[in-house]
């Protein structure tokens, strides 16, 4: 066997060992992926294409003129923005149609899958803050009956 081989031999080696800490970290980050409820319904993926497609739609003529219809002024697209270098960073190419296992995550992305779940979160927070019509009106209990007869 040559020099070469060996040391390829050995990298590959590597690659199937995991000191016992590592394990651990990893069992600990699964874990607490689990067993976080609240995070389980927010999207685990994000793509940049679509996060693109987003801030296009916000600076093109009808994303403006929608905006200042409603608000009355323009937008300067801060959201989308955000969403587009937070998608560069943590995001992919597409999104999952079925996502993977988390025990089948790789420790990047068991990291990354957090994180997205994390910016949902912190987006529904922040409009939920800011407040809706939901804050004004109640929501009917039941539907009315003939609605447009007297």
């Amino acid at each position: 066997m040559s020099d070469k081989e060996d040391q390829e031999l050995q990298q590959l080696w590597k690659l199937f060992q995991d000191s016992p800490e590592e394990i651990k970290q990893r069992r600990q980050q699964i874990t607490k992926i689990i067993h976080d409820d609240q995070k389980s319904e927010f999207p685990t993926s994000m793509s940049i294409v679509t996060a693109f497609d987003e801030l296009l739609g916000c600076f093109s003529l009808g994303g403006q003129l929608k905006n200042y219809y409603r608000y009355g002024s323009m937008d300067t697209c801060s959201r989308q923005r955000e969403k587009l270098w937070f998608a560069i960073g943590n995001g992919s190419f597409t999104e999952e149609k079925k996502p993977k296992p988390v025990e089948e995550l790789s420790p990047k992305e068991l990291s990354s899958r957090t994180k997205i779940q994390e910016f949902y979160k912190k987006r529904l927070l922040e409009d939920k803050a800011r407040g809706s019509s939901e804050d004004i009106w109640n929501q009917r209990e039941e539907p009315l009956d003939n609605p447009f007869k007297k």
